[in-house]
């Protein structure tokens, strides 16, 4: 089985990252972009696939990983539209709608934020994790629980307003 600091790679679409988690089978692991996304065990391998071991630092470099004091990548948490899958939509679905409202008055206040509305799904996770300060990891974990979500996000956003 796979161990939590460990690269992994999946076995189907060249995607790779660091373990994060272990559940059962379940694999929780971070993207070199800082995207996370979870699969089976079964469908991760330990083994690069020829040609990525080598060119993997200067991936992380050339995607603005800034190395840490242990010398291991860290990355930089963006989402992209490329790495939006189905349950990021669900995830941004779930989000309570006055929530939804506070964050995007928020974001459509800050210079050249432009407007939350004419975000793609990743442009409006990215925002809602900056401004209430919840990783997307936490939103999934509560997933179909929108008053526990509607309640860490709302903290956030008076955090945030405490600190202005």
């Amino acid at each position: 089985m796979f161990s939590e600091g460990q690269r992994v790679w999946h076995r189907a679409n060249h995607r790779s990252g660091i373990v994060q988690e272990v559940d059962g089978r379940r694999v929780y692991l971070v993207q070199d972009n800082g995207v996370e996304l979870d699969f089976d065990a079964g469908d991760l391998t330990s083994t690069p696939p020829e040609g990525e071991a080598a060119a993997a630092p200067a991936k992380l470099m050339e995607r603005g990983a800034v190395a840490s004091p242990s010398s291991q990548a860290v990355p930089v948490r963006k989402l992209t539209a490329r790495d939006i899958t189905p349950e990021h939509e669900r995830v941004l679905a779930s989000v309570p709608v006055r929530t939804l409202q506070a964050i995007a008055a928020l974001h459509d206040r800050r210079p050249k934020g432009g407007k939350f509305g004419t975000l793609d799904v990743a442009g409006k996770l990215n925002a809602i994790e900056e401004i209430t300060n919840v990783p997307y990891r936490t939103m999934r974990q509560h997933l179909g629980s929108p008053g526990e979500m509607g309640l860490l996000m709302g903290k956030g956003i008076a955090d945030r307003r405490d600190q202005t």
